[in-house]
């Protein structure tokens, strides 16, 4: 099938933002009197809204969530937001998908302008027709509230060859909540059989194999 839109998560996907997220997380976390392991037990952190995984992986309460999650922002707004790199491929394949026509787009639970302000430094912005992401405020931060919001600024009507493509469960779960299929790409960040047991269409390791799933 030739999928057109073609809609992407940011974090662990388009881009490696995994040390400004476990510099914040980590930072937060100890700040909360909580015991931190190596960086490859934080990884969990990467993908789901940020007050979601307080309370999912640490048993904080709603208030207690809130509060680490305002010791995180801080931070991350000042360093960790900047403490990044797109992953391998991705550039590369964002050019031969727009070059083939196709309709691109970002959604992702990270706040929007933080996504938008790693775009811009990296020149990505250009390959996108939508970028939606979660508001600060957490009123918007849901996958597939974020899918929904990037489908409406493309104009999206009929979904039916729309597709994700996330590295997380919470990308393919999302995508199915708005009737779309999604696209695993294995970057390390997900848990070892993650993707597929959420129900990913197709896995693929790298951008290498993601160009020649979409392209043929």
């Amino acid at each position: 099938m030739k999928y057109d839109p073609i809609l992407f998560d940011f974090d662990g996907t388009l881009f490696d933002t995994s040390e400004g997220i476990l510099n914040g997380i980590r930072l937060t976390l100890e700040k909360a009197g909580f015991s931190v392991g190596a960086d490859s037990e934080l990884y969990k952190f990467i993908g789901p809204p940020v007050v979601q995984a307080f309370k999912e992986f640490c048993g904080m309460t709603e208030d207690e969530a809130r509060r680490a999650k305002g010791v995180y922002r801080e931070y991350y707004a000042k360093y960790g937001i900047m403490q990044c790199k797109p992953i391998g491929g991705a550039e590369e394949c964002l050019k031969k998908l727009c070059a083939a026509g196709r309709t691109l787009a970002v959604a992702t639970s990270k706040p929007e302008p933080f996504a938008r302000a790693i775009l811009e430094r990296y020149g990505f912005t250009g390959y996108f027709k939508a970028i939606a992401g979660g508001f600060l405020d957490e009123t918007r931060s849901k996958k597939s509230e974020v899918i929904a919001a990037a489908l409406e600024q493309l104009q999206t009507r009929d979904v039916s060859r729309a597709v994700m493509v996330g590295d997380r469960k919470y990308d393919v779960l999302g995508a199915k909540e708005v009737g779309l299929p999604c696209i695993g790409l294995d970057s390390g960040f997900s848990e070892v059989g993650e993707l597929e047991a959420a129900g990913a269409i197709f896995v693929v390791k790298n951008f290498a194999q993601l160009e020649k799933l979409l392209l043929g």
